[in-house]
């Protein structure tokens, strides 16, 4: 009653006088009649100023909201799509159908943030796409030019974009997507089942850094329906019992908000490739999952499907970290103007300028002034998005020193931003790990020595810790003082801010550089398929006597030993181990470091993985089990003391030769320890095992699986002699244990591998859901169908009335109602036994209903559900 019934003045214009229609776009009175008609439908109200973006606060009525410091003038315009419901309601044709509102600065303004309600009767406002245009230049008749600026709300909660069907296709229509009024449903309904964060402490993890599309889009990734979902977040759910069994129980996800996969010109000089933007390190909406994860073209449905893969994830004791870029955009990325947002909105609050210009501290073109109060609020609000609404339970900053300068470019000591997102409590649950520099050397280098801004939580990605033992594997002299301070926590980095060796973000290889497998294959980048000289000169790396890939066993046995070397550095030390995907099998990108264009190039490969389960998959997942059976040694709160290891070295020899034990603490019967020796050089050396034990080999790198790495320690090698002789580029991990009943089993026991099997169909069966099964019924309307439903089963199958009673309410199923057969659907052994998780008679023309726009009948069933509604009577 409090909203005033306006005519939008757009609706009471036609063309300017002598446009052609192609001109302008607007609801027009096509056929005659529908201005009325359309005039009833639109209302305008006031608004309010928070939340920001889009937002609908009851069925057809949105609230909008921009900040805008220094606008004299905003305008929201809306395009209603061909195929949406409300087409034909509000006299939409292709040559009119938009809607250009203006904000009356005397009642829509708030301070700087305008704002403004539309309410469509009778039309879904779901689907509706929305721009902002700031100052717009306008025409004789008053209304934007067709060349105003239109503007992505920076608060922007979905895009019209495609999805993962056209990735990198090009068309003549450059990149330049509307916002779009997302499903209210998959914002505030969407069925999360029940399923809790695992909510794992830091030092507990083991992560998994991979990229969405890479994980599934080879044509090798055997998913049960690689048409629509490889490369989706689908995808990467029907792939999660493999992560399971790998043993990680962290997965840290390349960029996942928005972003133009198309902006990148250059084609690959070797076979005309049209290369693209793979990583997706230039975001276009940071509050938007990315449209080309999506399997389909259904309002909201990469929402969807990004809520279901965290769920997913959750239900098996995995956690999501994001990837996130917000120390710089992509708008104006390679001199493109295809589409605008922050620069068109407030320029000197988001971009960090200098004499009116970008400044590029991350080498990228532009630098976000992440400080600025405006800017501040706008990246916390969208940190507390995705971990409120989307559940993610962490985020890896990229290149975070940005976001430590202040307004002059100067790196501050308490900036904002960190105090922010240290301090708020929404985010107390959320880690938070910093890439600790950016692009300016030396202010810019803040490894152990990136401020919290409150109690010490901020972990970082230790640079050093990759370089030193990249160093010291391949036999660069002198290096064995500095791995032992990196194997044991890099107190030198994080101890005298209070911080933890969990803090430590231990890797050898990321996302950027490479590969482990080529880690051990080129001494020199191969970029040139990039069409570029791009990617870092120093890698640490060493061939192992021959370039590239050879048929020569003597190479390829010294590399194969080198891999395990590296990761029993990497998942045997103190600190928090993160690894990319595919290193457990050995994935190669042919040598290129700078994979951040190359989409096939950086696929996971399924069929080369599988041939290498025997061999460096299960030495990975093995010292993956280690680890978790050693935690307390490996994943500790405080950093290694005298009191917890024996160090059997000669620091003054340079030779890389280096000899431990660390004492298991906690053993309860008898002496514990586990010896660990890195023969890093070219010399064969004679490790000296400590007088008065008993020692087991776990491990030996030189040798090949199955001996290189122990299941059960039971069965573990006693060594019989006072020395263990050690093979050049080699390491050893022996274990001393006075009982064998302690000894650790690291097979996979018949329950995980029933659980694995489980899981296995139940993700099937997700996949195959309609996006709408993901989310909470509507209890209204689900109450009448349901009254109709109960009326259909009763006249066709005499069901008695207490059935009825359980089915309405969904309860479990407690009674006994004699010959009639309930199945579950497959995926419902995971759920408590009620109605919603059974297949009964009736339901099977019901099942076949689409969801709503743009989502197509549910074709087929699977073959269970279909057996139960034949079977019940």
């Amino acid at each position: 009653a409090s909203r005033a019934s306006l005519v939008c003045a757009a609706l009471t214009r036609g063309h300017p006088p002598g446009a052609p229609a192609s001109s302008s776009r607007r609801w027009a009175p096509h056929p005659p009649g529908t201005m009325g008609q359309a005039m009833t439908l639109v209302k305008k109200g006031k608004g309010r100023p928070q939340p920001q973006g889009a937002s609908e606060k009851e069925p057809g009525v949105v609230n909008f909201a921009l900040n805008a410091p220094g606008a004299a003038s905003v305008w929201l315009l809306l395009t209603i799509p061909e195929g949406h419901p409300g087409w034909e309601k509000v006299g939409a044709t292709s040559e009119a159908n938009e809607m250009y509102l203006r904000l009356d600065p005397e009642k829509q303004r708030t301070g700087t943030i305008w704002h403004l309600e539309v309410q469509l009767s009778s039309v879904p406002v779901m689907g509706i796409r929305y721009a902002w245009l700031v100052n717009p230049p306008l025409d004789e008749t008053g209304q934007p030019r067709p060349d105003a600026e239109k503007i992505i709300d920076p608060y922007a909660r979905e895009l019209d974009s495609p999805p993962a069907t056209q990735w990198n296709v090009r068309k003549a229509q450059r990149y330049s997507p509307m916002a779009v009024i997302p499903d209210a449903r998959a914002m505030k309904d969407f069925d999360w089942e029940d399923v809790k964060p695992p909510g794992y402490h830091l030092k507990e993890l083991i992560i998994y850094e991979a990229h969405v599309r890479g994980f599934t889009k080879n044509p090798d990734s055997g998913l049960s329906q690689p048409d629509t979902q490889a490369g989706t977040f689908l995808g990467f759910l029907e792939k999660i019992p493999y992560l399971l069994k790998l043993g990680v129980n962290c997965v840290e996800f390349l960029p996942v908000f928005e972003f133009d996969e198309t902006a990148c010109p250059r084609k690959n000089p070797h076979n005309g490739e049209q290369l693209c933007n793979y990583w997706g390190y230039s975001t276009v909406a940071f509050y938007v999952p990315m449209q080309r994860f999506a399997d389909k073209e259904r309002t909201s449905a990469a929402i969807i499907g990004f809520k279901t893969l965290v769920r997913e994830l959750h239900r098996v004791g995995i956690e999501v970290i994001l990837d996130v870029v917000f120390n710089h955009t992509a708008e104006g990325t390679w001199g493109e103007n295809n589409w605008h947002s922050w620069k068109s909105v407030a320029k000197p609050n988001y971009y960090l300028l200098s004499k009116g210009h970008d400044t590029n501290y991350t080498g990228c073109g532009n630098t976000m002034n992440a400080n600025d109060p405006l800017c501040c609020e706008w990246i916390v609000s969208c940190l507390k998005y995705w971990a409120l609404d989307m559940q993610v339970d962490g985020f890896r900053f990229d290149l975070a020193s940005s976001l430590c300068r202040g307004g002059d470019g100067k790196i501050c000591h308490e900036p904002e931003v960190i105090r922010r997102m240290s301090n708020d409590p929404d985010l107390k649950h959320i880690k938070l790990i910093a890439e600790p520099w950016d692009c300016s050397w030396p202010d810019g280098y803040l490894v152990g020595r990136f401020p919290s801004c409150g109690a010490p939580r901020w972990a970082e990605w230790n640079g050093k810790f990759r370089d030193t033992v990249r160093s010291f594997l391949k036999g660069d002299e002198g290096m064995k003082g500095e791995f032992a301070t990196r194997i044991c926590g890099s107190a030198d980095l994080f101890k005298h801010n209070g911080r933890g060796p969990f803090h430590s973000i231990n890797f050898i290889t990321a996302h950027d550089g490479f590969t482990l497998r080529d880690l051990v294959t080129f001494n020199g980048k191969h970029n040139s398929c990039n069409g570029e000289d791009s990617g870092d000169d120093h890698n640490n790396s060493w061939n192992c006597g021959i370039e590239g890939p050879t048929g020569d066993g003597g190479v390829n046995h010294l590399r194969e030993r080198q891999m395990r070397n590296f990761l029993v550095s990497l998942l045997l030390s103190a600190g928090t181990p993160m690894m990319v995907f595919g290193d457990e099998y050995g994935r190669s990108q042919r040598g290129c470091n700078n994979g951040w264009c190359q989409d096939a190039l950086s696929w996971f490969s399924w069929s080369d993985m599988a041939k290498e389960e025997s061999k460096l998959v299960r030495f990975t997942r093995l010292c993956i089990s280690m680890r978790k059976r050693y935690m307390h040694l490996f994943g500790r709160d405080h950093f290694v003391s005298e009191k917890d290891i024996w160090w059997r070295v000669h620091w003054d020899d340079p030779y890389n030769y280096v000899c431990y034990v660390l004492h298991d603490t906690k053993a309860t019967k008898g002496y514990s320890g586990l010896l660990f020796a890195f023969n890093a050089g070219h010399e064969f050396r004679e490790c000296d095992l400590p007088a008065g034990k008993t020692w087991y080999r776990l491990i030996d790198t030189n040798l090949p699986s199955p001996k290189d790495i122990c299941e059960t320690e039971s069965e573990a090698t006693q060594i019989n002699s006072a020395t263990y002789g050690m093979h050049p580029r080699s390491c050893i991990v022996l274990k001393c244990m006075a009982d064998k009943a302690a000894a650790f089993d690291h097979t996979e026991s018949e329950a995980e591998y029933a659980q694995l099997q489980q899981t296995t169909e139940h993700l099937k069966e997700v996949v195959r859901r309609r996006a709408s099964m993901e989310l909470l019924p509507n209890v209204e309307a689900e109450q009448v169908r349901a009254g109709e439903l109960m009326r259909r089963l009763s006249s066709m199958s005499g069901l008695p009335a207490e059935f009825m009673a359980t089915i309405a309410e969904d309860k479990p199923l407690e009674v006994d109602f004699g010959d009639i057969v309930i199945e579950r659907a497959p995926s419902s052994s995971l759920l408590p036994l009620t109605a919603s998780s059974c297949r009964l008679p009736g339901l099977k023309d019901l099942d076949a209903l689409p969801d709503g726009p743009g989502e197509e009948p549910a074709a087929t069933k699977p073959a269970a559900a279909g057996a139960a509604a034949e079977k019940a009577p």
